[in-house]
């Protein structure tokens, strides 16, 4: 009994910490759209790589096409793609002058596929701003120029937005959720803002904005080009060069559906946690425990209750830990438009995502990981 009660409240003090966070964040993440006009809008290059993106490709070339911004190109790399990828991007392209439509070289040793993508858009890019946005978002006509109005608001070299991730199926229910809740508790923003610690950084690659002389001068994809988790990685180099990051809430003009399938989500997600913890194997073993104490062992033990005789003081701290746990998960879930049922189901959705964390781990560490068709590197142990 003394341990349970001690793992209960580690659990309290953790869930408590994570709140106070959220709270935090709740009021300092500004929302794209509402901030002061830019005045200048400078041209702005938005950069697309697309491999195997028949299913997405279209809705998101047509968005971009209908921004309202006064001078910007669209430049979609099609990556090797082995479906209707390319034949959709040219019908696209017909009589569009802003739109470019090149076709990517084979992939280098040593470098990871997006990353390769991005830096041939890069170089084909004739804009002030690098816009980078993945194939599988839709844009409302005004995202491009929000973005550039919160860009010269903050004075950014690089601005990283939270699209909207939609949920539509049980799958996603049971996966998506966690990674707008762990965005939200993972780091205090105005912490984040004011330090320059490299590791307190949460970028997101599917809106990045980047000055391009700062993209120039941190030597952009090329400095990460063997980095799964590249948008990271961008994102701690930036601070570690003594540039300006910052991140929005992209949700009212970006949206995104990631996966629609469970064996996606836990693929997809498999191939980019390790990474995005900078491939600590502490870390990782650390959260995954943390995640099963705090919104799995609660719950459990509440269960355990109607049917076995437990002290009353520890059914009422296993209360509090779901109390809170329920309260965390419900803020993220509304801040960010996820269904409300995802609250109820948080102990099911951390179970799976320590599965998946310590999945993601074996995977890299074991040099099978893959995406889209390839296999992705092995990387060193970091403990």
């Amino acid at each position: 009994m003394y341990l349970t009660s001690r793992l209960l409240s580690i659990a309290i003090i953790a869930l408590s910490y994570l709140l106070t966070v959220q709270v935090i964040n709740f009021l300092n993440l500004k929302r794209l759209g509402r901030f002061s006009c830019a005045g200048d809008y400078p041209f702005v290059s938005v950069l697309v790589p697309a491999r195997n993106e028949e299913r997405n490709i279209e809705k998101c070339i047509e968005s971009l096409l209908k921004q309202d911004y006064p001078q910007y190109e669209i430049i979609v790399l099609d990556d090797e793609s082995i479906d209707e990828t390319w034949q959709i991007l040219a019908r696209l392209a017909k009589g569009k002058e802003n739109f470019h439509l090149i076709k990517g070289n084979p992939l280098p040793p040593g470098w990871i596929g997006k990353c390769w993508a991005c830096h041939q858009l890069s170089q084909k890019a004739q804009g002030k701003f690098l816009l980078f946005v993945d194939a599988d978002t839709v844009h409302k006509p005004s995202m491009l120029r929000s973005v550039v109005d919160a860009a010269s608001f903050y004075q950014a070299d690089l601005l990283s937005g939270i699209p909207h991730e939609k949920v539509e199926t049980l799958s996603e229910l049971l996966t998506v959720p966690l990674i707008t809740w762990g965005i939200f508790a993972a780091l205090p923003l105005p912490l984040a803002f004011a330090l320059p610690w490299p590791g307190l950084s949460i970028t997101i690659g599917q809106l990045l904005l980047f000055k391009r002389d700062s993209y120039e001068r941190i030597d952009g994809h090329n400095a990460v080009k063997d980095q799964v988790c590249e948008d990271m990685a961008l994102g701690r180099l930036v601070k570690a060069k003594g540039f300006r990051w910052r991140l929005v809430d992209a949700g009212e003009v970006t949206q995104c559906r990631m996966y629609t399938s469970l064996s996606e989500a836990v693929n997809g997600l498999s191939k980019t946690i390790f990474g995005a913890l900078n491939y600590r194997i502490v870390l990782i073993i650390l959260f995954s425990l943390l995640l099963g104490l705090m919104f799995c062992f609660p719950p459990l033990l509440l269960l355990r209750s109607a049917t076995t005789d437990l002290p009353p003081f520890l059914i009422r701290r296993a209360f509090v830990a779901v109390s809170l746990a329920f309260v965390s998960w419900r803020i993220a879930n509304f801040r960010f438009r996820q269904p409300r049922s995802a609250t109820f189901l948080y102990p099911l959705i951390s179970a799976l995502s320590v599965f998946i964390f310590l999945r993601s781990m074996l995977l890299t560490v074991r040099g099978k990981a893959r995406w889209k068709g390839r296999i992705l590197a092995i990387r060193k142990v970091n403990w």
